[in-house]
């Protein structure tokens, strides 16, 4: 099989383009400009499809299917007011999905070992969940089953490093690791305590996460 050719040009210019659009979505989330916020978002996004297509050795289809529906999700959230739930379902989708890339780690562990690993996970869980409980009864089933499918892929991405032990999977497990805790400021930020600052955060949290597992998807081990 030939080697596949990557153009460094190409590579350099979305590189540069998923960064700078990321970080000005950090700025344009706060000015609440929302045709803005989609055009930025979406060229972040997208930047960051044709970077993955330009230096994956070998394309995985089911993060190509991650990075179609992380476009269309941050697109309904930017109109979370007409479109929330279906942006949160999307949302829960992906995290699945990022599960079904590493799945083939976790059948190498028992049954007893994986619950073993998820105690403390299922612990920090449900102490996060009780605290938010009340502010989130519009959207519970959602939020909740969001909670268990992320704490789910943390546990699994945990023990794909485990059995790896690769910067393939050390990236990965970084990535998704990020975005429980960027959930979590974004539920405080939205119900508890409302700050710009939460919002900057959040979204600088979740734009690293994506670019980590981008790492972990272009490596061979």
């Amino acid at each position: 099989m030939r080697k596949r050719h990557t153009n460094k040009k190409n590579v350099t210019l979305f590189t540069t383009l998923y960064i700078l659009a990321s970080l000005l979505v950090l700025y344009v989330v706060t000015i609440e400009d929302l045709n803005f916020e989609f055009a930025v978002k979406l060229a972040a996004l997208l930047s960051l499809s044709f970077l993955y297509l330009e230096t994956t050795p070998k394309v995985n289809y089911w993060y190509v299917v991650i990075l179609l529906f992380s476009i269309v999700s941050d697109s309904l959230f930017v109109f979370e007011a007409h479109f929330y739930h279906e942006a949160l379902f999307l949302l829960v989708l992906n995290r699945f999905l990022y599960i079904i890339i590493i799945y083939h780690s976790i059948l190498k562990h028992s049954l007893k070992t994986l619950l073993l690993y998820a105690i403390p996970f299922l612990f920090i869980f449900s102490m996060i969940y009780l605290i938010l409980y009340e502010y989130v009864n519009d959207v519970q089933l959602l939020v909740f089953t969001m909670g268990i499918v992320s704490i789910s892929l943390v546990l699994f991405a945990f023990l794909n490093l485990l059995t790896k032990n690769n910067s393939k999977a050390l990236y990965f497990f970084l990535g998704v690791l990020i975005f429980p805790v960027a959930d979590v400021l974004t539920a405080i930020s939205n119900y508890i305590s409302p700050s710009p600052y939460y919002i900057v955060i959040y979204h600088l949290m979740y734009y690293v996460g994506r670019y980590l597992i981008f790492r972990s998807m272009i490596l061979k081990r």
